[in-house]
């Protein structure tokens, strides 16, 4: 009789990095499975931000080193992005979500370089 007793089929194991590829797997996982994912987000969201708060410190100290400097005047997002050697999206990105201060001219984006040093500064010794 124990041939009839309907057993289900296991619950996918997925990774942080398979879930983040295709989020819709999420539906098929198990609540303590979720809330394992959940604490390990929380973890690399921590190492993740000490990790910016590095790379900012290092941006800045080589930018502050080189000697092209455009400090007086207002950038474009290409040159600020070439000057931090970013992609010219990431500089429009962060400044959208207002993480990188920029003046705003119509639809144009500029950046005071002064400006955006002091906040990566500030930023990376304060990464909370």
């Amino acid at each position: 009789m124990s041939d009839h007793i309907s057993r289900r089929p296991p619950l996918p194991s997925i990774n942080l990095d398979e879930l983040i590829a295709d989020p819709s797997r999420a539906d098929a996982l198990a609540l303590d499975a979720l809330a394992k994912l959940l604490a390990e987000i929380a973890s690399r969201e921590a190492a993740l931000t000490t990790l910016q708060g590095t790379l900012l410190s290092l941006m800045i100290a080589k930018c502050a080193a080189d000697p092209t400097s455009d400090a007086d005047g207002l950038l474009g997002a290409p040159k600020l992005a070439k000057r931090f050697g970013v992609p010219e999206s990431w500089v429009r990105e962060q400044a959208r979500q207002g993480h990188l201060p920029c003046v705003r001219l119509g639809h144009y984006m500029r950046f005071r370089l002064e400006e955006v040093e002091r906040y990566l500064t500030e930023r990376a010794n304060h990464p909370d």
